[in-house]
């Protein structure tokens, strides 16, 4: 999945190292050297997330923060400045930032950030009424609860393993089991008979069996 980030960095060199090192975590970064230029492009395009220095000629990045915020509420924050102090950061979060680093900072610990902040902020899509009880009537069955929480564990697995983990010698009461799981949208069959988790599966995992 790529995530959309908006840039706000007045240093040249760091700005370029960002946008190649985030381009390669599977960012689109649009970049620029300052906010008022950023919220203008912010006021035109989607962004999922957004990443502003404090101190930029001009406004400061946590001045921008209202702005950008009342044009995407969802918009996951993070804020960076070589400067931090309470003061600075507590500001920050008031006025609408969601994470607050200082520089200089670990690019891997960056990107693991912003998809954390941007997972955080964005809306959860609802489940319908029909497939909420489809999926409550699969996971009132014990084998199946097993199936789900085996495939959490393992990530993947084969149908003969899957069999011999949750311990069903009937292969045709097994193969039933997995249809009512791939049929509720909490389970993938994939080419040769490989089962895992759906995203969907991962959710109600979390929510429901963890």
């Amino acid at each position: 999945m790529t995530l959309k980030l908006l840039l706000a960095e007045d240093d040249k060199q760091l700005r370029e190292v960002l946008v190649e090192a985030l381009t390669l975590e599977s960012f689109e970064v649009s970049a620029y050297t300052n906010a008022e230029d950023a919220l203008d492009a912010a006021a035109n395009a989607h962004f999922d997330i957004a990443l502003f220095d404090v101190v930029m000629s001009g406004m400061t990045g946590v001045e921008a923060l209202t702005s950008l915020r009342r044009l995407h509420p969802n918009i996951g924050i993070v804020i960076t400045t070589a400067f931090a102090t309470v003061d600075v950061a507590v500001d920050a979060m008031k006025k609408g930032a969601d994470e607050f680093l200082t520089k200089p900072f670990n690019l891997p610990t960056l990107s693991i950030t912003l998809k954390r902040v941007y997972a955080e902020r964005a809306p959860k899509a609802p489940i319908d009424e029909r497939s909420d009880d489809l999926i409550f009537n699969a996971l009132s069955n014990p084998i199946r609860r097993m199936v789900v929480k085996q495939l959490k564990a393992h990530r993947k697995l084969k149908f003969m393993d899957l069999c011999r983990i949750v311990g069903i010698e009937d292969h045709t009461k097994f193969n039933f089991h997995l249809k009512q799981l791939v049929n509720c949208g909490l389970v993938e069959k994939e080419q040769g008979r490989v089962y895992s988790l759906t995203e969907r599966g991962l959710q109600i995992y979390s929510s429901m069996l963890r």
